[in-house]
């Protein structure tokens, strides 16, 4: 198999791949019993810890949204996610033009699953690693076939556990240490700004939209800084905070860049199903001219995922269509 650019390959995994997503997720119209469908379904099934936030007027509320949000995902305990992150425009700086993201983590087991597809440029080859009960495990091009590495993976935030999550919000944390980690966002004044809220159906189903912008502040020795915020929150939160995995989007890549997210939310359990993060990538404070783009669906409370070693299975993406979130202007 001849593995380069993002054309033809890339279109089959994407194809396969939306089909893998629609049969995991229980999207497929004829996938069985609907109470097994509805916990499947991305973002309203099975929730694992956390209580479920009650909606009414404070619906119309964009930080009342944003509070029921923070409570009810970053103490869900299981949780797998589907994503696709792109980087467009001058990407010459990049590290990454695509990468296919598909993990999984049990907070309690303290077990975790990550499978990362990832090309550096456009015209380059496309390199597979995956993290599976402790094991490593590597795709070779030229054999095509996954290797056994014969290393152990360790899942936390400084090796694999930084490609687990959302670029946003962590999981796994107890109602109390949620508390302080709602808290420690408030604690920079003009940073995350949940700034909309509206109802938005998608495949027949109501959600609610709800936009939060994430501004650079001013950091040391003249720099900005800006998601490497949710860090130092989470930090604050959880005593051995590197033991365990946390996708920080932009961390350690021009943290004070701009962000958006917006998250689709079951409006019954503030869960998100579905959300897209953007970036204008902001260099030494100038714009670099990419745009980092993160889309993730959302699965809670499922087992851990077994792949077929025995044949190149493409990772699940988000069945949901990109929605057109635009990244904030520096």
């Amino acid at each position: 198999m001849r593995h380069g650019g993002m054309g033809r390959w890339w279109s089959t995994w994407a194809a396969a791949g939306l089909t893998a997503a629609v049969v995991l997720t229980g999207c497929s119209s004829d996938s069985g019993d609907k109470g097994d469908q509805d916990k499947k379904t991305g973002g309203t099934g099975a929730p694992t810890g956390g209580a479920a936030a009650p909606g009414g007027k404070g619906d119309q509320d964009p930080k009342a949204v944003w509070a029921a949000l923070l409570a009810a995902t970053t103490t869900q305990q299981v949780v797998e996610y589907h994503g696709v992150r792109t980087t467009t425009g001058d990407t010459a700086k990049e590290q990454t033009v695509r990468e296919d993201l598909w993990s999984w983590y049990d907070a309690g087991s303290k077990t975790a699953f990550t499978d990362r597809a990832y090309q550096v440029a456009t015209d380059a080859p496309i390199k597979r690693s995956s993290c599976e009960a402790g094991k490593e495990w590597s795709y070779k091009n030229a054999l095509k076939q996954w290797t056994d590495t014969k290393r152990p993976c360790v899942v936390d935030m400084a090796r694999e556990g930084k490609y687990v999550g959302d670029g946003i919000l962590p999981t796994g944390l107890t109602a109390e240490q949620a508390k302080t980690f709602a808290t420690q966002l408030d604690a920079t004044p003009g940073w995350l700004t949940p700034s909309a809220v509206e109802p938005a159906q998608q495949q027949g189903k109501s959600y609610l939209r709800l936009t939060v912008d994430l501004k650079p502040q001013p950091g040391g020795a003249g720099a900005n800084v800006n998601t490497d915020l949710l860090l130092k929150a989470f930090r604050a939160t959880v005593a051995d905070f590197t033991k365990g995995p946390y996708q920080i989007e932009n961390f350690g890549q021009q943290s004070g860049s701009p962000v958006r997210a917006v998250f689709w939310l079951d409006p019954a359990t503030h869960l998100p199903a579905y959300s897209e993060v953007s970036t204008t990538v902001v260099d030494k404070g100038a714009a670099t001219g990419a745009i980092r783009h993160l889309r993730t669906e959302y699965v809670f409370g499922g087992p851990a995922p077994k792949p077929d070693r025995a044949t190149l299975v493409p990772a699940p993406g988000p069945s949901w269509p990109e929605q057109g979130t635009k990244p904030p202007q520096p």
